[in-house]
């Protein structure tokens, strides 16, 4: 399972990328293949992830994003 957390929606998905794309690889035992064909299969499986916003005092204002898989 992977997290990711960032001031931005982006931020957060950026971080999350960078945690499930290792796992992804050491998972499927990928190593020795290209990077184009390690691109290929993550892009063809499902990856369901849930978004939460992390809201300050009284709702008041987006203190941060926080994506995390089911795995």
């Amino acid at each position: 399972m992977a997290e990711g957390f960032g001031k931005t929606l982006e931020e957060a998905l950026d971080d999350y990328a960078s945690k499930k794309a290792p796992e992804f690889i050491e998972e499927n035992s990928l190593n020795e293949r290209s990077f184009s064909e390690v691109m290929d299969l993550f892009e063809g499986t499902y990856h369901p992830i849930d978004i939460a916003v992390q809201l300050r005092p009284h709702n008041q204002w987006v203190k941060g994003f926080s994506v995390k898989d089911h795995g």
